[in-house]
């Protein structure tokens, strides 16, 4: 069968079955060989039997390709154009949309669990520097004055704490101050000082 034969009997995307054959082709030599065959050919690959339940088992799982398996050996008379028969492709669509069906059905708990779990985590803390950030503009907005004049004030007063000179550090280093201090490793006693900073 051809990947898109084996979509049609699956109930599934061609391009879903071939990503199972990609995956496959890394444990089985003989899907690998007719894979890089058909590549070469511009012809879609022809697999056996065992080599079609086995692409299934690598998507669906055992059961999707037991089954498969059993209802091709029952088969009467193919239908045009495939080496199944036509009830073989109805009895196929039915165990898949059964399949489907029932792991929709878990989908869907395992969905409104995740939300549940969501709704009791905390809320994502803010970063450091973003919170330094936040610092800076609320005070630069509640004394008047511009966001960088207000940068120059936690700068200096980061300085007198850490004992430290920031700006000529950066500058000397040829990058701004506040990534200076980042790839120092001091960006939490920034923050630690804006928060002080800003009730001064």
């Amino acid at each position: 069968m051809t990947t898109k034969e084996i979509a049609e009997a699956v109930g599934r995307p061609e391009r879903t079955v071939q990503n199972w054959v990609k995956a496959l082709s890394a444990k089985m030599e003989q899907v690998r060989a007719k894979m890089e065959q058909a590549a070469y050919c511009k012809h879609p690959a022809d697999y056996s039997l065992d080599e079609t339940c086995t692409i299934i088992e690598q998507g669906m799982g055992k059961n999707a390709a037991s089954l498969f398996r059993e209802n091709a050996k029952n088969k009467t008379a193919p239908a045009a154009g495939s080496s199944l028969t036509a009830r073989d492709m109805e009895v196929i669509g039915g165990v898949v949309a059964a399949i489907m069906a029932g792991m929709n059905t878990r989908v869907e708990k395992i969905e409104a669990k995740i939300e549940q779990r969501q709704a009791l985590l905390p809320p994502p803390q803010i970063k450091p520097r973003d919170n330094v950030n936040k610092i800076v503009r609320e005070y630069a907005h509640a004394h008047s004055i511009e966001h960088s004049a207000a940068f120059g004030d936690l700068y200096r007063e980061f300085g007198y704490r850490t004992n430290t000179d920031p700006r000529r550090a950066a500058k000397n280093r040829g990058m701004a101050i506040i990534d200076y201090i980042e790839t120092e490793g001091m960006i939490e006693t920034l923050e630690a000082v804006a928060i002080e900073w800003a009730v001064i």
